[in-house]
């Protein structure tokens, strides 16, 4: 399902990241466009003024967000993030038509890192309807992606390890693992690691694998089991270990993807974090998932 929002003269959003928490109910948003325009969404049910309908869907799109589930109860991941980008556009929708800034046909890391504007929103409702707003102030509260360093820091590196290109390293055919391009630098800046892109038909889910015939779910969760295997051989952990880190490429072959870390409740337990004993137990649930 595509959820990115169409306005006029070509602009288009969609939700580039979002934040919920455990034991907070509000929640925060990326909205990036393709006119170089981000807006830093915050939604607070507490500004929510005899609004039940407006509160009943927000926690609908809270509760399936923290599970890190695609969907629960018919409720999918893709209708919880139209309903909270729905709830910024009229909001966005005025900003665009007041803007002389046109939309770039094909946005580049550029327009990503360094937006020609920000804007910070947030959103009230009285009596059920909905009032996004632009706030006064420039702090959204999002750390910056971009990480600094000097030239003693890379000589430091050099002393401990080895530095490679990654084209150096050929791809293991027993692993369907995301393959690293290069780490993008600007001047003293560190933007981040440029993966190989994977044409695909979306992640593992349990309704993709309900739809799905045996044989195909075998083959799946024979992959995933092989890639997880290998990178244990070697030392490296997979982290956050769920289905939603399983890609399905176009021709139909899981792909383990997101070493970021981190972990996803009711996958991994938060003590088993970043450890082998983690994966194996987010990889066992995924495989009773499949067969």
């Amino acid at each position: 399902m595509d959820t990115g929002l169409e306005i006029d003269k070509g602009w288009r959003c969609d939700i580039a990241l979002w934040q919920v928490h455990d034991t907070e109910n509000d929640c925060d948003l990326v909205i990036r466009s393709n006119s170089g325009y981000v807006f830093y969404c915050h939604i607070c049910p507490s500004q929510f003024v005899q609004s039940p309908s407006v509160a009943s869907q927000y926690f609908k799109c809270l509760q399936l967000l923290r599970t890190g589930e695609v969907e629960i109860d018919d409720f999918y991941e893709e209708d919880a993030f139209e309903w909270l980008l729905g709830c910024f556009e009229p909001l966005i929708t005025n900003l665009a038509s007041s803007s002389d800034l046109a939309a770039v046909a094909e946005p580049t890391l550029a327009h990503y890192f360094f937006p020609n504007q920000t804007f910070v929103c947030s959103l009230t409702a009285v009596d059920d309807i909905l009032a996004p707003q632009e706030t006064d102030t420039k702090n959204h509260g999002w750390s910056s992606p971009i990480v600094k360093f000097d030239d003693d820091f890379v000589e430091d590196l050099n002393t401990w390890t080895e530095c490679y290109t990654p084209s150096q390293i050929p791809a293991p055919p027993e692993a369907h693992i995301c393959r690293l391009i290069g780490v993008v630098q600007q001047g003293d800046g560190l933007l981040g690691m440029l993966f190989a892109w994977i044409p695909n038909k979306g992640v593992l889910s349990k309704v993709r694998a309900a739809a799905s015939p045996p044989e195909l779910r075998r083959r799946w969760a024979s992959q995933i089991q092989r890639s997880v295997d290998y990178l244990h051989k070697k030392g490296i952990t997979w982290g956050d270990a769920k289905a939603e880190n399983v890609l399905i490429d176009q021709d139909d072959d899981a792909w383990v993807i997101d070493f970021g870390g981190g972990y996803t409740a009711g996958w991994v337990d938060e003590d088993k974090t970043g450890t082998l004993e983690g994966d194996r137990q987010g990889l066992a649930k995924i495989l009773r998932m499949l067969v």
